[in-house]
């Protein structure tokens, strides 16, 4: 039967779908008589949903501060 720490080493890779299916199943079956790991893998799902969506918003305002610098870039330039 797997334990409390067996099932926070592997929770990455269930999160991933990286698991086979016996162990996927040990791991539902854990949580569902668990609910201090439910929690725990929802917390974690929570937390990926975050840094999904910050490292999106972080991306497009990157390109965002690219495109002005470039634009000032072009308009310092010697005959602009």
């Amino acid at each position: 039967m797997l334990n409390c720490r067996d099932l926070a080493y592997q929770a990455d890779a269930f999160l991933d779908g990286e698991l086979s299916l016996w162990k996927k199943l040990q791991i539902r079956i854990h949580m569902s008589m668990c609910n201090g790991c439910s929690a725990f893998i929802d917390q974690m799902r929570s937390t990926r949903t975050l840094v999904k969506a910050e490292a999106q918003v972080a991306d497009t305002a990157d390109t965002e501060i690219d495109s002005i610098l470039a634009v000032l870039h072009t308009k310092n330039q010697p005959g602009s």
